[in-house]
């Protein structure tokens, strides 16, 4: 059952990426097409806020498996695939 629960989480971080860099830069590009904007000023903020929510957003999620995975390291423990 743990390894469901693990895989349900990751599959979390997939749709955390694409919503967190789709929502900011989908925002920036209406307010490029609202403004007549030639250059995607809006669009690239949008796209680097986007990244880095993600970036941040990611390694809380994971950060759970890479304490454990240091834990099991210590212990001389090795999960098996």
């Amino acid at each position: 059952m743990r390894k469901w629960s693990a895989a349900l989480q990751l599959l979390t971080v997939g749709f955390y990426v694409a919503l967190s860099l789709l929502i900011p830069t989908g925002v920036g590009f209406w307010f490029d097409r609202s403004m007549s904007h030639e250059f995607p000023l809006f669009t690239l903020i949008g796209l680097g806020l986007g990244t880095i929510i993600m970036i941040c957003g990611v390694y809380r999620m994971v950060r759970p498996f890479l304490q454990e995975a240091k834990e099991n390291e210590k212990k001389g423990k090795f999960s098996n695939p």
